[in-house]
């Protein structure tokens, strides 16, 4: 069994309306932020996992994000794996 490290960055769909962005935003601009286009929040998911293969690591993490980590109707996800 190897060892791997995992990220994973959750976002809104460029499609969704983000209220917490948008709420960053306004909140960044009433502290005097200029030149704002687009604030988007999402997260960001830190996994370390035990697999025979990078490619069975990358299965694993897919399903759980399909399963429960993000939200496939309103959400997407970049997952980056490394030894």
């Amino acid at each position: 069994m190897n060892e791997y490290n995992v990220n994973i960055k959750i976002t809104p769909k460029k499609t969704v309306n983000d209220p917490r962005g948008v709420q960053v935003m306004n909140g960044l601009e009433n502290l005097g932020y200029t030149g704002l286009q687009n604030v988007s929040v999402g997260k960001y998911i830190e996994i370390t996992i035990y697999a025979n293969t990078k490619e069975d690591c990358k299965k694993m993490i897919v399903k759980a994000c399909d399963d429960f980590l993000a939200n496939a109707l309103i959400e997407e996800y970049i997952i980056e794996i490394s030894e």
